[in-house]
């Protein structure tokens, strides 16, 4: 008798503790329930965050950039603008168009990307996105007998002046941080209308052209924004300038997506 109560005690010890460790797997699988609802609520949080400072980077700076284009004093106060006027509508010496169609101006060959950085030698700027781009590519008019002309031969700069107008320059300003992203894109209709010679337009154009870092040795010098040095000047019946300087080019934003 004694025996079998000390057996029936034994069992009962080891039922026990079967249902203490099943509490404590349940306990665990709660506690790890709990941990993994919370983890996703921080993540997302966090991800909610990380697009907002991206979207309001993206935006902006494309604002910001309206405002530095469309400027009719751009010529002489954006660096950026220089840029585009000495590279872009230039095509295949320096900066083809976009046009899926068409071999050789394809996404490798058109699109040009920017990394943006802040100044180190002013404070940090708060929100800034872990990363900030810019892809630049610009289209011709949208022709169909401008666009024959360029796929049978006829070079862009070849095109007068009406059919070099109304070119797009298109800007995607991309925000990315904590694996979110956030793009913007601005386009530009250029306008070209005729410059005289002497205009302060056209002296500023010639001057950004031959804008260096100047080199010690003659004829290294690195060009600031016309890096592939392309000819610059006035047309005349015998030469013809890539960058010409009796060109006024105005900028318009026509559709932010």
């Amino acid at each position: 008798m004694r025996n079998f109560r000390r057996n029936n005690k034994s069992y009962n010890r080891g039922a026990a503790m079967i249902v203490a460790i099943l509490i404590i797997g349940v306990i665990l699988v709660f506690t790890f329930a709990l941990l993994l609802v919370s983890y996703t609520l921080y993540a997302s949080q966090n991800k909610n965050i990380a697009s907002l400072r991206c979207s309001e980077a993206a935006n902006t700076l494309s604002v910001a950039l309206e405002k530095e284009l469309e400027d009719s004093n751009a010529y002489i106060t954006s660096d950026l603008w220089k840029y585009l006027r000495c590279n872009t509508l230039q095509d295949v010496k320096t900066w083809p168009y976009y046009d899926a169609d068409q071999s050789g101006h394809g996404q490798t060959e058109a699109f040009r990307y920017f990394d943006l950085k802040t100044n180190g030698n002013y404070p940090e700027v708060e929100g800034f996105p872990g990363s900030l781009k810019l892809c630049i590519y610009w289209t011709v008019q949208d022709n169909d007998d401008i666009r024959n002309k360029l796929r049978t031969g006829t070079e862009f700069l070849d095109l007068s002046t009406t059919e070099r107008s109304d070119a797009e320059i298109h800007i995607e300003i991309i925000a990315e941080t904590a694996s979110q992203s956030y793009t913007v894109e601005n386009t530009y209709k250029v306008t070209i209308s005729e410059l005289d010679i002497k205009d302060s337009e056209s002296v500023a154009v010639g001057k950004m052209a031959k804008t260096s870092y100047g080199s010690s040795e003659p004829g290294q010098e690195k060009y600031i924004f016309n890096p592939q040095q392309l000819t610059c000047g006035a047309d005349t019946d015998s030469t013809t300038y890539d960058i010409k300087t009796t060109e006024k080019w105005s900028l318009e934003l026509i559709s932010r997506e």
